[in-house]
């Protein structure tokens, strides 16, 4: 009895309306066999069996359609070369299923058909419903029960290869420790650039790079050249601000105050000692000093009064959009471009640092580390001279991928079960150039009724985690060891026929 007996004969029986996973009419698609158009139209062969370019074409519609957008030529690309391994995978697995004497039943076929509601009329498979689609999509029926047989087989090994695989006891309560058990770690946070200053580096070291790494140097010119090296007009200024832009402000006597302590300032007053009693902005506690601004870093009106003032100047209080400002011109300096030739030693010098930085930070590290093993609190006579933060996590379990800002660390993960709190691990930690020196400082111990209450899911997960890492290396081994032909006339930018 073929499979479309058997599944006509069941129609009237709901016993028989078995739904087996979430297979979907628009899944199965054609991926196999040979269309007889001749080899030309072969995009692979495994273990003998063509993979045709009508098959790929098909596959690649679907798939196409699945990804729901238009696709660049490079996305279309990668798709269409992803699509002829999956393709070249299920032909070996079909290959294998045939020597493992794996088979598929019509009733099981018959299964798939009856369980799509595009086949079916009022709750039952429909013949002519079924007939229908096939001319909408231009497939034979033959073709079409197929596929879904060649699929139901793939699924088949597929299980078959996995139901090996089992997990412990001993697994299961690691993989429930790792999810349950939390940390919070304090850590020293030491960065490269805390050290650049204190690596050592002589004139001849420096004279040196430049005649070894000349084309390097340039290329690190040439990227910093608009912000470093193309510079604009400059000023090193210094303000006292007195604020009118503020609530209940009287305007007036602001004013006068600010011509008062700018007379003072003209006449010879210490202009930071009078910023620090007088000023109401920010600076005042450096006694008004902005550094070096460029004009677009400035109030217009600022940049106005410095320029007229002169260097070594205090300009007259002037209204800007805060209030009113005096300003100690204590530099300009004009726009310029810093040529390479006075540039490389700077450049090479930095580079020279940057290499060596990391042997000081180590060593650094090290130093906190073994004050703080030894005295079981953070070494502030070392962190703060050189002003490191001084940070916690927060609470972490170890199934996260990483430690928050600490990133993955393996071997601070291996050993944090087994630490106790108030433990310095005795390695410097590194993630993305930065240092780290940390302590245990909350370890949550997970119950046993809650272990045994959760493990049943635990156990679930994990089986099916290694189920398919261990499928994975499988397909890809009996891919390795098949013999197949890839490309044969294929193009990943060939253009598949519009449906």
């Amino acid at each position: 009895m073929s499979f479309l007996d058997t599944l006509r004969q069941g129609t009237d029986s709901t016993t028989t309306r078995v739904l087996i996973g979430m297979v979907g009419v628009a899944f199965i698609v054609g991926i196999g066999g040979s269309d007889g158009n001749g080899k030309s139209q072969l995009y692979a062969v495994v273990n003998g069996q063509a993979v045709t370019k009508s098959e790929f074409d098909q596959v690649m519609r679907q798939a196409t359609r699945q990804s729901g957008r238009n696709l660049s030529d490079s996305e279309r690309n990668d798709l269409a070369s992803d699509v002829l391994e999956r393709m070249i995978a299920q032909e070996v697995l079909l290959s294998q299923a045939s020597s493992l004497h794996v088979g598929v039943a019509a009733e099981e076929v018959a299964r798939i058909l009856r369980s799509q509601v595009a086949f079916q009329k009022d709750g039952k498979f429909d013949d002519a419903s079924y007939q229908h689609w096939l001319r909408e999509q231009g497939q034979s029926a033959e073709r079409f029960e197929d596929n879904i047989r060649r699929s139901l087989l793939t699924n088949k090994i597929r299980d078959l290869a996995a139901s090996g695989v089992t997990v412990t006891e001993r697994d299961v309560r690691a993989a429930w420790i790792g999810r349950a058990m939390e940390f919070d770690l304090e850590y020293v946070r030491i960065p490269r650039t805390a050290f650049l200053d204190q690596v050592p580096v002589s004139g001849d070291e420096v004279a040196a790079y430049v005649t070894a790494n000349a084309a390097t140097i340039k290329t690190q010119y040439d990227a910093a050249f608009e912000q470093s090296y193309n510079l604009p007009k400059r000023y090193t200024l210094s303000v006292i601000v007195f604020r009118t832009d503020l609530p209940g402000v009287d305007k007036e006597a602001k004013r006068k105050q600010a011509d008062e302590v700018a007379a003072l300032a003209a006449n010879g007053g210490d202009f930071a000692e009078l910023a620090a009693l007088w000023s109401e902005d920010i600076t005042s506690a450096s006694g008004g000093n902005l550094g070096q601004r460029a004009p677009a870093q400035l109030d217009p009106v600022l940049v106005t009064a410095a320029d007229a003032a002169g260097v070594g100047k205090v300009s007259p209080a002037m209204e800007t959009g805060r209030g009113y400002e005096i300003v100690k011109v204590s530099a300009i300096d004009e726009a310029r471009v810093v040529a390479l030739e006075e540039a490389q030693k700077t450049i090479a010098e930095s580079m020279v640092r940057d290499s060596r930085v990391g042997d000081v930070q180590r060593a650094f590290a090290t130093k906190v580390i073994a004050a703080w093993t030894t005295t079981h609190v953070v070494p502030r006579d070392l962190t703060e001279p050189a002003k490191l933060a001084v940070e916690q996590t927060g609470p972490f379990s170890l199934d996260a991928l990483e430690i928050p800002v600490l990133g993955a660390q393996p071997a601070l993960r291996k050993s944090l079960e087994t630490a106790s709190i108030g433990d310095v691990f005795p390695l410097a930690l590194e993630n993305k150039g930065t240092m780290y020196a940390v302590s245990l400082i909350s370890k949550a111990e997970p119950e046993e009724a809650d272990f045994q209450a959760e493990k049943s899911g635990v156990r679930a997960g994990l089986l099916a985690a290694k189920q398919e890492d261990f499928y994975q290396r499988w397909e890809a081994a009996l891919v390795a060891e098949a013999s197949v032909e890839r490309n044969v006339n294929f193009k990943s930018n060939e253009s598949t026929p519009a449906e």
